[in-house]
């Protein structure tokens, strides 16, 4: 159980009292443990107690003294074990006998009763009944042995029970101690909820317990020792920078004149002082990591002596002592790295040919206290090719003080998603303390990384994630009105429209009619030759003929996707739906783009509905969500409260050819999602409300409308409805979901257009735009959303003085030609 031990490891001291100096005995000077792990004999803890607390002399942590007798400190055998062994390794004579009477030279020693005895007691003692078969041993064979033979076995104390080994142990709550055989049978019966197991099985489980601690505070150790050597150098390092700095500020003040010297002794005094504390707070830190580190080696040290010398019932005894005090030191709070540091530096402000006018604010000592495990960092998102702050990084001292003029001190590198390093600064934000910018200029969308260092330590060895959007994604707020980021979504664009590759401009695009034009042509050709029965000889190059068609019409679709696809990658992983149905409203939507609004009927009687024709695209196609009715797109993301969201749509139109009737032009509105998808408009909805432009009957020119559920409630003249006119503006939008507001504005002429009330919020809105007539309008909508808004309008503001809202231009519901919905 024990190891031959090397009397050269042994140490005189662990032998003696640290108080007194006395060796420890059996008597008053028996060895004691306290809670730190500190030993001393029971004479001397006897001697320091005061108020029934003692202070450890070694230490100096404050103990309550259990049970009011310090004789409940626990004892430690090992030390009388080493005693012994110690004795007679080093003294070679007059070790004395401890049953002579006439204090003769002990010779032999006896192992059973561990006593040092002369000739005429160990004869005496072999002639006893009780010892005559005891194992006597002379000096010169004990020499020979390790500390095992000394090692005593301690027996059970109970009445009765004397020299009765202590074999056993009671885990109960209640109990938790060593027991002998008879303490088993007599006091700790198991039916009675005591738990028995055997000694060595318990010694062998705390002994692995404290193993492990031992390594966790051999580690604790390593890393305070790293501490303190970081600790170390930076207090050299502050000795070294202070006789650099000193020169270099000799440097600087010997090439000005007399007035200098004033300036030169208060930037020394100030720097020494600066000096002078980072050295105390490292000074206090070294001497605090040496004692906590002679603290945690003390405690390792005896563990480790426990754990190697001790019998199992002393060790057992000793267990939770150790235990408690292994644990309070690992888990004692070790500072990260110095609190201090030798970040000290010289500003050579305004050293320069017009120094003489600035002689007395002329250089500055610049020290920060930064602790780097108190940084902390936030990040944004980031817009693509504009200059902008992307990181946050506040800067503490230990107790949590921001630390001013320290950009210097924050190194960052910042990589794109292919690892390109994109350039960056660190500026000082100046309106926080302790807060400093990161600034770049990213090129490419998706998610950066960066790696920020202070004092060359790196703040999260991970590094920090920022995404980079286009500006119009990322949102922006002025006060209480949020500039929400959204663009037009491709993927819900009806195929007759098209959609920038930034997502933020739509505009009628006849090239893509002509294109769809050409598929529904070859459509109806095969429909028109289905119609006709075959004679059997036609059959044969009626099959090659439509085979042929067939391969023409998979090209066709094949550039028609590919077309759509680089129209918006970002949609490229559309889901699929069936483009028949796409088809069955093209007759619609021809005659729409042909005529006039009035004429917008559904095609549910028109017989080549009901015609037989092959199809021209795969049953799954790109449009997943594609609108079929509506001639427009929606936005991607929704609106909904509490709160004010704004955004703005830049809107230009030509007419080519001179608009008749209720011709529609543009449509901008609010719906819910179901809504959308219902009707040609929006207007015509319960639950959207639309802002358009259209051809009035009333002033024969083309008027701003406003229309909730096919009712106008406003409208004003915009330009004339003949040929060749033009219209460029800037509406904005500002929705409060609170007041159940929807405000339009020209924002080019700071006019008040309409004011909605009682917008139902319960559920999202989505913001809708749609374009109309393209044969006979050319329409381009712009959006302006998120950081791509610069401020947001004065009329707007509360107090204004442009604030009226124009009331409805007529009361009564005014059904339109073209607002009508599918018959029944």
């Amino acid at each position: 159980m024990s190891q031959i031990l090397n009397i050269d490891d042994l140490k005189e001291e662990y032998l003696l009292c640290d108080v007194c100096g006395d060796e420890y005995d059996d008597e008053r000077k028996d060895p004691r443990v306290l809670p730190c792990l500190h030993t001393f004999c029971t004479s001397c803890i006897e001697s320091m107690v005061r108020d029934w607390t003692i202070i450890c002399p070694t230490c100096r942590i404050k103990h309550n003294v259990p049970g009011d007798s310090v004789r409940n400190f626990p004892k430690e055998h090992t030390r009388r074990s080493l005693r012994d062994f110690i004795r007679l390794k080093r003294k070679t004579h007059n070790i004395p006998c401890r049953d002579c009477p006439d204090n003769g030279t002990a010779v032999y020693f006896c192992k059973d009763c561990q006593t040092f005895m002369c000739a005429e007691c160990t004869h005496a003692h072999l002639r006893n009944f009780l010892s005559r078969n005891h194992q006597i041993a002379n000096f010169e064979q004990l020499r020979k042995y390790g500390l095992e033979t000394f090692q005593r076995e301690l027996t059970c104390a109970v009445p009765g029970h004397e020299g009765q080994p202590l074999a056993y142990y009671c885990s109960a709550k209640v109990c938790s101690k060593a027991l002998c055989k008879m303490c088993t049978v007599l006091d700790h019966d198991e039916t009675k909820g005591h738990v028995i197991k055997k000694i060595n099985e318990v010694y062998d489980e705390e002994r692995q317990s404290v193993n492990e601690l031992t390594k966790k505070l051999e580690d604790k150790i390593a890393f305070a020792k790293n501490v303190m050597k970081e600790t170390e150098d930076e207090f050299t390092s502050l000795t070294t920078k202070e006789d650099v700095m000193k020169k270099e500020i000799d440097i600087e003040m010997d090439a000005g004149t007399k007035m200098l010297e004033i300036r030169r002794r208060e930037l020394k005094d100030n720097l020494s002082g600066r000096i002078k504390e980072k050295k105390s707070v490292l000074q206090k830190q070294r001497d605090y990591l040496r004692y906590y580190i002679s603290l945690m080696s003390s405690a390792r040290e005896f563990s480790s002596h426990s754990l190697v010398h001790s019998m199992p019932a002393e060790f057992i005894q000793l267990t939770n002592t150790i235990t408690t005090r292994l644990n309070e030191l690992k888990d004692q709070h070790l500072d990260a790295c110095p609190l201090e540091n030798s970040y000290v530096t010289f500003d050579r402000n305004a050293m320069g040919p017009e120094f003489k006018n600035f002689v007395l604010g002329m250089g500055q000592i610049r020290s920060t206290a930064i602790y780097p495990p108190k940084t902390s960092v936030e990040t944004l998102e980031a817009p693509l090719g504009q200059e902008s702050e992307v990181i946050r990084v506040f800067l503490y001292d230990a107790k949590g003080r921001p630390q001013r003029d320290s950009f210097d001190a924050i190194s960052v590198e910042i990589k794109d998603g292919k690892g390109n390093i994109v350039s960056s600064k660190v500026i000082d934000a100046k309106t926080v303390d302790g807060c400093y910018r990161v600034i770049c200029k990213p090129t490419t969308h998706g998610s950066h990384k960066a790696k920020i260092r202070v004092l060359n330590r790196p703040v999260n060895e991970e590094g920090f994630q920022f995404v980079v959007r286009a500006p119009g994604e990322i949102d922006k707020r002025f006060g209480d009105i949020l500039c929400i980021g959204f663009l037009f979504d491709a993927e819900t664009a009806h195929h007759e429209r098209a959609i920038s590759l930034d997502g933020r401009n739509m505009r009628s695009d006849i090239e893509t009619l002509r294109r769809v034009a050409g598929l529904r042509l070859r459509r109806d050709r095969g429909i028109a030759r289905d119609k006709r029965r075959l004679f059997p000889w036609e059959l044969e190059s009626a099959k090659k003929l439509k085979q042929r068609e067939r391969d023409m019409d998979d090209d066709a679709r094949t550039s028609m996707i590919q077309k759509s696809v680089k129209m918006d990658s970002r949609f490229s992983k559309n889901k699929t739906e069936d483009i028949d149905e796409l088809d069955s409203e093209r007759f619609g939507d021809r005659s729409r783009a042909n005529t006039d609004p009035e004429h917008f009927t559904e095609h549910e009687d028109d017989p080549r509905a009901s015609l037989s024709r092959p199809t021209l695209m795969p049953e799954k196609s790109i449009w997943s969500k594609k609108l079929k009715k509506y001639s427009g797109v929606i936005g991607t993301k929704f609106l909904r409260g509490p709160g004010k969201f704004y955004w703005e749509v830049q809107v230009f139109y030509r007419i080519h050819v001179t608009l008749l009737r209720n011709a529609l032009l543009f449509e901008i509105g609010i719906s819910r999602l179901d809504a959308v998808h219902s009707s040609f408009y929006v207007g015509s909805q319960t639950f959207a409300w639309s802002f358009s432009a259209e051809r009035c009957n009333d002033h024969k020119q083309v008027c701003h409308k406003f229309r909730h559920k096919r009712m106008l409630l406003h409208h004003s003249p915009i330009t004339s409805d003949t040929a060749g006119s033009t219209h460029h503006a800037t509406y904005g939008f500002l929705l409060d979901t609170v007041k159940r507001e929807w405000t339009v504005i020209d924002v080019s002429l700071r006019k008040m257009l309409y004011c909605f009330p009682n917008i139902d919020t319960t559920e999202p809105l989505w913001p809708v735009f749609g374009t109309y007539n393209p044969y006979s309008v050319h329409v381009e909508l712009t959006l302006k959303t998120g950081r791509d808004i610069m401020a947001i309008p004065d009329i707007l503001r509360p107090g204004s003085g442009n604030k009226s809202k124009p009331g409805p231009a007529t009361s009564k519901k005014k059904k339109l030609p073209f607002d009508v919905t599918k018959s029944t």
